[in-house]
C-alpha cells in the first residue's frame, strides 16, 4: 500500500447508480483513471464547474445542473 496527500489532488466525484455509492475519480494524463472509495465521513470540497447550481425550495435542497445547462425553463419543482 502507497500513501500522499489528497491536498489539491484535482478529481470527480462519481457516483455508481448500480453500486449506489460514490467515487473520487483521478484522471492520469494518459486518461486512465483510479476510482478511490469514499471513506472519510465529511470532505470539504470546492464546486468549480461552472454549470452546477444549489437550488432550495421550501425544506428541500438540491445541487444539479444549471436550468441554462439543461435547457429548461425556471421552474423550482423538485418532482422531476
Amino acid at each position: 500500500m502507497t500513501e500522499k496527500s489528497a491536498l489539491n489532488q484535482t478529481g470527480v466525484l462519481i457516483y455508481s447508480p448500480l453500486e449506489k455509492k460514490y467515487y473520487f475519480r483521478v484522471y492520469q494524463e494518459d486518461k486512465t483513471f483510479t476510482d478511490y472509495n469514499l471513506c472519510a465521513e465529511d470532505i470539504k470540497i470546492t464546486i468549480t464547474d461552472k454549470h452546477l447550481t444549489l437550488y432550495q425550495n421550501g425544506e428541500e435542497s438540491k445541487l444539479d445542473y444549471s436550468r441554462k445547462t439543461l435547457g429548461k425553463s425556471l421552474d423550482l419543482s423538485f418532482g422531476e
